[in-house]
């Protein structure tokens, strides 16, 4: 459990820093909402491994959902890693 909330947090600010300059900054646009169901899933799955409270029912737990979590926040990782860093505006 512990070591999956630092992938997830460096998944979250590569997406903040690459993904979201890309889209508008006004409130509740469908990228915000897609990030807050995408965040609500995965921190649901994150929590399973604590919930279940011994490391074998959590392995036990993770297999049942095929370890998406962890696979999926891998993947977001190398493929937002190669978007190039949007250029910061001139004030």
């Amino acid at each position: 459990f512990f070591m999956f909330v630092p992938l997830l947090t460096a998944c979250e600010r590569l997406g903040r820093k690459k993904i979201s300059p890309k889209f508008s900054s006004a409130s509740w646009t469908s990228y915000d909402i897609v990030c807050k169901v995408v965040t609500s899933i995965f921190v649901e799955y994150m929590v399973l491994g604590f919930q279940l409270l011994a490391f074998d029912w959590a392995l036990a737990g993770y297999k049942s959902h095929y370890f998406f979590g962890h696979i999926l926040s891998i993947v977001f990782y190398l493929a937002v890693s190669q978007i190039p860093s949007p250029k910061k505006k001139e004030a």
